[in-house]
């Protein structure tokens, strides 16, 4: 079936249309708005809405920068492919309501006939608004109020506009009841095409109650508290599969059985994460901009769900782990994804069988025989980029130092994180970004380094006596050079201590123990 944009309209406003709290937000910029509009006034398809008729209840509805109060009803259209297209139409079209948002403030230009956007927070001249177009008494209303400003020929292409606009067809396919196998091949062709939603959207679209807040996004929300940043959706859905057990790969349709409640394993899969980031934490990852993979968090939830507390000799192994794995891969297989299995498997190898788990010692064993067992010798970066694995090692070595501000004052690193992001990382002298020299903890806001600092603020971001005197000189490259020299052998010397080459995997000492047998008395 069709709709017109004007019936589209009037479902959303009515609350008939409805996004499911499953779907990502809104993602266009203005000129995606843009471009759908012109492609509807030139009568381009806009490919054909997914739709999934469904009980509802009442509540507020959103579209972009437009709330309506929605009404409980039985035969709401839920949008499962088509999210952007309609948010767009509504948010630019319908009265606006909230908020001014410049992405659906839309106007058409009726010279040069092309849509354009606000230009410095106003209107273009010989503009009309979209919104005013759709209903022809607005049209005319808007045309009167304006036209001292228009030419005659204005009005035959704002008419124009305003009949393309009304008259253009959406198709759209509507997928009826509540047929599970039905529902699963939506998801799984949705899921295959365009811009795909992810696993962890089909995981919550799947499981997640409407009454019920637990969903991969809030245990995202709810681990903000510890300071680490936000962590990828997909990990999480990763993390949960991986506590339950056995291939973090599956098929994720039939997790659940009847008599199991999603929203206990949300709570615990946070539970199981907050240990695995606060164990981040204390290795010295104190945010996931220093993280040099995600990979190992669902291995880390699960083993930290079966075992909660392990002794501090496990807990070397777990550090032992990671940063071999950090530094030469997490196993011999091709790719991420056979070593995550493998190493799930390791930890948690049957779903939902916890008592075949090993313990551990032999899940630690297990996961170390395939890493490698040698020291790193070579950063091997070339180009300084944030995003770079090695560049984070290095990252995480300068964090180490416990940078001081230039008044001497200590950074919580966590804290600028995640108030600047990526902008913490700076540049400790202007024009050379991508020198390993010149970065560190310094932020925009701060003067040039200079050399004449205090040795205290110079050491703790790995500038040494001869850097600081070059850069005393004037001769930046010398400095530079240096610093990266100094740089590379810190960041070498904390890795290879944690890298604990050649230390021979041992069981706790309490586990050799033989208990004395009992004194008769």
């Amino acid at each position: 079936m069709t709709y017109d944009i004007p019936r589209l309209l009037t479902l959303a406003s009515a609350g008939k249309l409805r996004v499911p709290r499953f779907q990502r937000s809104f993602v266009w910029d203005a000129s995606d708005v843009r471009r759908l509009f012109d492609s509807i006034y030139r009568g381009f398809p806009i490919g054909t809405l997914l739709l999934w008729r469904q009980d509802v209840p009442a509540q507020a509805v959103t579209f972009g920068s437009v709330e309506f109060n929605a009404p409980a009803t039985t035969d709401a259209l839920m949008v499962v492919d088509g999210q952007q297209r309609l948010t767009a139409l509504v948010a630019s079209l319908s009265p606006r309501n909230g908020p001014m948002d410049e992405r659906f403030e839309v106007f058409f230009d009726l010279s040069r006939g092309r849509f354009v956007g606000l230009n410095r927070g106003m209107p273009p001249p010989r503009s009309i608004p979209v919104r005013e177009t759709l209903e022809s008494r607005n049209l005319l209303s808007w045309l009167r109020e304006h036209g001292e400003d228009l030419e005659d020929s204005d009005l035959e292409v704002a008419d124009a506009l305003g009949g393309a606009l009304r008259d253009y067809r959406v198709p759209a396919y509507i997928v009826e009841g509540n047929d599970e196998r039905l529902l699963r091949e939506v998801f799984d062709r949705v899921n295959s095409a365009g811009k795909p939603i992810t696993r962890a959207q089909v995981f919550h679209a799947l499981f997640a109650n409407e009454s019920e807040p637990g969903s991969p996004a809030t245990v995202v929300a709810e681990l903000r508290r510890i300071g680490f940043g936000e962590i990828p959706e997909n990990r999480v859905v990763q993390s949960l599969l991986a506590m339950r057990g056995g291939d973090v790969q599956r098929d994720i349709h039939d997790e659940f059985s009847e008599d199991e409640d999603p929203a206990d394993w949300y709570e615990q899969t946070e539970r199981a994460l907050d240990k695995s980031l606060r164990f981040l934490q204390g290795e010295g990852i104190v945010h996931q901009l220093l993280l040099p993979s995600s990979f190992p968090l669902p291995v880390l939830a699960a083993f930290f769900h079966l075992h909660s507390d392990p002794e501090p000799s496990i807990e070397r192994l777990i550090s032992r782990w990671l940063w071999r794995g950090w530094v030469h891969g997490f196993g011999r297989e091709g790719g991420q994804t056979p070593a995550l299995r493998r190493a799930v498997r390791s930890v948690n190898p049957r779903k939902k069988r916890p008592e075949e788990a090993p313990g551990e010692f032999a899940a630690l064993k297990a996961l170390l025989e395939p890493v490698r067992d040698q020291e790193l010798t070579d950063l091997g970066i070339g180009n300084f980029r944030t995003d770079n694995a090695n560049a984070r090692l290095v990252l995480v070595a300068l964090a180490a130092l416990k940078p001081l501000s230039p008044t001497g004052e200590s950074l919580d690193l966590g804290d600028v994180l995640g108030r600047f992001g990526a902008d913490a990382i700076g540049d400790l002298v202007p024009k050379h970004r991508s020198r390993i020299g010149a970065r560190g903890f310094w932020l925009r806001e701060w003067p040039d380094l200079t050399g004449h600092e205090d040795s205290a603020i110079l050491a703790s971001h790995a500038v040494s006596p001869i850097a600081a005197a070059a850069l005393r000189a004037g001769d930046i490259e010398a400095f530079l050079a240096e610093r990266a020299k100094h740089v590379e052998a810190v960041t070498l010397n904390m890795v290879n201590s944690k890298l604990a080459t050649g230390m021979r995997v041992r069981p706790p000492l309490n586990s050799l123990l033989v208990p004395d047998p009992e004194v008769a008395s």
